[in-house]
């Protein structure tokens, strides 16, 4: 048989048969007490200074909305936010680069992000102190210990307020966070339309 040719019963077109989905893990977050209350005190900060057409991550809708903004089953524009925020709901999503992508794609020109996460500083010993905790009830099944600022580099957000601070716990994954505000760069073709 020679390259190319069609073998008797092969199928002679693809069809495709699965959609990427993204998955988000859903559930309630146990986190202890002190982390709980930090990241409340956070959360309500967050919302009192936040205008316009908000998407708050900690509701189940908004979190699809972003999923599917992941996916792509939404035309960049047609949610346009004027800020998004997630306080500790970024780690519901496997692919960080990609939720963060799609809230660039969600935001207004003038948007903002305003993000809470955990984070695990750089390093081997880092990396081996972190695997043990990963099936505490408090993290398991949650995507916890990324590095946020270095995945807001592969967007057009860009980082204007960032605060990295460290909670009062013995839960190693929960005690490293970061807090950033990022806008949209605006392009000067976008001001002109």
């Amino acid at each position: 048989m020679e390259f190319g040719a069609a073998a008797i019963g092969a199928p002679t077109s693809v069809i495709p048969v699965s959609n990427r989905k993204t998955v988000i893990v859903e559930g309630e977050r146990q986190f202890p007490k002190a982390v709980a209350s930090e990241l409340g005190r956070r959360y309500s900060a967050a919302l009192a200074g936040a205008a316009g057409r908000v998407l708050d991550l900690s509701d189940p809708s908004a979190r699809s909305v972003l999923a599917n903004a992941i996916d792509r089953r939404i035309g960049p524009g047609a949610d346009e936010c004027d800020v998004v925020i997630s306080v500790a709901e970024l780690i519901r999503f496997p692919d960080l680069a990609a939720a963060l992508a799609a809230i660039d794609a969600l935001l207004s020109p003038s948007g903002r992000l305003l993000a809470v996460e955990p984070i695990v500083r750089p390093g081997t010993l880092r990396v081996l102190g972190f695997a043990p905790w990963t099936s505490t009830r408090s993290v398991r099944g949650f995507h916890v210990g990324r590095d946020l600022v270095a995945a807001l580099r592969t967007t057009t957000l860009m980082n204007d307020d960032i605060d990295r601070f460290t909670m009062p716990t013995s839960v190693a994954p929960l005690r490293h966070f970061v807090s950033l505000g990022a806008r949209r760069v605006v392009n000067i073709s976008e001001v002109q339309q």
